[in-house]
């Protein structure tokens, strides 16, 4: 197994989740920044098909997220995404590039073969339909190492082949969207970097249980052990799934706070005269 570039003791092909990968995906640490190159890249999509840089330099700008389907970020930016390129789908291509499983379980392992990372391509591309190609990277992950293996980054290419953006999160659309406006618009480059990681992970707190169980019962088990402390927290955002994923962590939040708080304050309401 080919160990992450950055990340010395560390192997690409996870198979579990463990505090050491949440916590540095919460931050960039490597790879490719704002006016620096792109890495190159051939891939093969969920259609069959070659995707490579040279198709973009020199033509149109390119938007690349990268996603699994046992991420939780994931599975909450397809609604952005969709806008984001109907506003901007005719000026800058879009090209999502299928990762290392986040959260690999039972049903969704960590694939050993590039064969086997096609088909999770491919049951992905199904579920979200995207009107935009699906690129696989290999199994051992070739260019998601180089780019720092952050499992829902963003990178945007200008068209002579530098990064003029990236972002943490591929599911906070306002902060793709100045990046997307600051490029067409035509403002000096490279336009920089974002790392916001509240609303990101509020949105996949609010999906994260039914991802995990999408994936299999060892991610779950996975999260129980390595934070114990978050796992009652999905649940409860489970209970209102009707509401968008961005509410249902804020509500399990201020839930759990108000359960917090409340013995909190009649235990200073009981025993405030005590001096």
């Amino acid at each position: 197994m080919g160990s992450q570039a950055g990340q010395p003791g560390m192997e690409y092909r996870y198979h579990h989740v463990t505090r050491e990968i949440l916590i540095r995906d919460t931050a960039f640490r490597g790879g490719p920044q704002p006016g620096e190159a792109m890495p190159p890249f051939e891939l093969l999509t969920t259609q069959d098909r070659c995707v490579q840089k040279s198709d973009f330099v020199g033509q149109r700008p390119l938007l690349l997220t990268c996603t699994s389907i046992t991420c939780p970020m994931a599975a909450t930016m397809g609604p952005g995404l969709r806008r984001l390129h109907a506003g901007f789908g005719d000026r800058v291509d879009f090209v999502t590039l299928y990762v290392r499983e986040a959260h690999p379980g039972e049903h969704y392992p960590q694939p050993e073969t590039d064969a086997q990372k096609l088909a999770h391509a491919r049951a992905y591309q199904e579920l979200e339909c995207f009107p935009w190609p699906v690129a696989v990277d290999n199994a051992d992950g070739d260019l998601h190492r180089v780019l720092n293996p952050h499992p829902n980054a963003a990178y945007l290419m200008d068209t002579t082949g530098k990064v003029a953006f990236r972002a943490l999160a591929s599911n906070d659309e306002r902060v793709l969207r100045e990046g997307l406006e600051a490029l067409v618009t035509g403002r000096p480059l490279p336009i920089g970097e974002r790392e916001p990681v509240i609303i990101p992970m509020l949105k996949a707190v609010g999906v994260m249980r039914e991802v995990l169980e999408r994936a299999g019962p060892q991610a779950k088990e996975d999260i129980r052990r390595e934070l114990p402390g978050l796992y009652p927290l999905l649940c409860l955002a489970a209970i209102f799934r009707p509401l968008p994923p961005l509410a249902r962590g804020i509500v399990a939040l201020a839930a759990v706070a108000v359960g917090v708080m409340a013995p909190a304050a009649w235990l200073a309401r009981r025993f405030g005269n005590w001096s």
